[in-house]
């Protein structure tokens, strides 16, 4: 996550709950805290006297703990494999006021101003689908085996849980506007989580506000919550969308870098434009419940998309299915 605006109620430490933090902070894992910048909701990037910077992350209390020690145990084995994360503190997870949390180091970023170009000479939208298509060559084991790739910010599981509980959001919507829930209900009933297709160890939210320029080079994804096994297409649909709504020529970048490393089987590539709306529709659904949108607007958004999105599938589809030379190792 890139680096925020420090909070002014964060940077002199005047609220209790953030000196409560704080003191918790230096008696739980000795960081003895001399600066805090918010990045964002419960997520601190904190300066401690004679410490490496850290991120501190803290979860509702309704996140189990085991959940949390589960997202520590996973940064320490990518470590293990040498994946370009972030890797854990040495005393990683602990229990503020009934809430647990979680201590990363802090990957030190390019300025600002810096960033597009680091990204860029670290080998920008291709590297991101070769580093993608690397996360998925990986074996996962212990922690690494739960389910995950749902968007931890509405729930934490498989795909199929994070469309669930986007149309319970929708049945709770309690509107006049019948017609437009009706569209909404179609389009996420066609949406397409990936169920039966090949899996492999997911990053949930695999998108450039979660990768980090880093000042010593190279590009390291962070925030790994709700990070887990699942259908292994799921987060690179939900990448070539968030690019490809952008400029197809940006998705098609990502396409070729994974083509580099993965090959897709049939089924996966006939399935891709279903799963590549999704995510779409599951923030229209979040937007909803939250009254930051209506459901008249939404479901012309989710009209637009599906077309808009469409359109970008078929160009990647032509990429990421491209027949492969006899002998090619890639699966």
């Amino acid at each position: 996550m890139p680096r925020g605006r420090a909070h002014p109620r964060v940077a002199d430490m005047a609220t209790l709950r953030h000196a409560d933090l704080l003191r918790h902070l230096a008696a739980e894992h000795g960081l003895h805290v001399s600066a805090v910048e918010e990045l964002d909701k419960d997520v601190l990037h904190v300066s401690a006297r004679g410490e490496r910077e850290r991120i501190v992350r803290v979860f509702p209390a309704q996140r189990p703990l085991a959940a949390v020690e589960g997202d520590a145990e996973i940064l320490r084995l990518l470590a293990e494999d040498g994946y370009p994360a972030e890797r854990p503190d040495a005393h990683p997870v602990s229990v503020v006021a009934g809430r647990p949390l979680l201590v990363t180091e802090y990957v030190v970023p390019v300025p600002r101003s810096e960033r597009r170009e680091a990204i860029r000479d670290a080998g920008g939208l291709r590297e991101l689908g070769r580093m993608l298509a690397g996360l998925q060559l990986l074996t996962p084991r212990g922690a690494m085996t739960r389910p995950g790739g749902a968007w931890h910010h509405f729930v934490e599981g498989r795909p199929a849980d994070e469309l669930a509980a986007a149309s319970r959001f929708l049945e709770g919507a309690g509107t006049d506007d019948a017609a437009s829930l009706d569209t909404l209900r179609r389009e996420l009933a066609e949406a397409d989580a990936g169920d039966g297709l090949p899996e492999a160890f997911l990053h949930p939210d695999f998108v450039l506000p979660n990768v980090v320029a880093a000042a010593d080079g190279g590009i390291v994804l962070v925030d790994w919550t709700g990070a887990g096994v699942g259908p292994r297409i799921w987060p690179l649909a939900f990448l070539l969308w968030a690019e490809g709504v952008k400029d197809p020529r940006r998705a098609a970048l990502v396409a070729a870098g994974y083509r580099e490393r993965i090959a897709l089987e049939p089924a996966e590539l006939d399935r891709l434009p279903a799963m590549m709306r999704a995510r779409h529709l599951v923030f229209l659904a979040w937007n909803l419940r939250a009254r930051r949108t209506d459901p008249r607007k939404a479901a012309v958004s989710a009209l637009r998309n599906r077309a808009a999105t469409d359109a970008v599938a078929a160009q990647v589809i032509g990429i990421l299915g491209a027949p492969l030379p006899p002998g090619d190792p890639r699966t």
